[in-house]
């Protein structure tokens, strides 16, 4: 018992992934000037479809 209480605290200790490092990771992996303006479109358009009360909360 002892020991999955200890794991279970591990894993919350995890950083979790947060949207601002996933979209620069992703950002990051454009390979050109015309790969890079596409990638900000789709997260302009993402962040325009979620409703705002889901984009904001944790």
């Amino acid at each position: 018992m002892k020991h999955m209480i200890h794991r279970a605290l591990a894993a919350l200790k995890r950083p979790f992934q947060t949207d601002s490092n996933f979209e620069d990771a992703y950002l990051a992996g454009a390979v050109d000037i015309y790969d890079l303006e596409r990638r900000m479109s789709e997260l302009d358009r993402r962040d325009t479809q979620r409703p705002f009360h889901l984009q904001h909360s944790v």
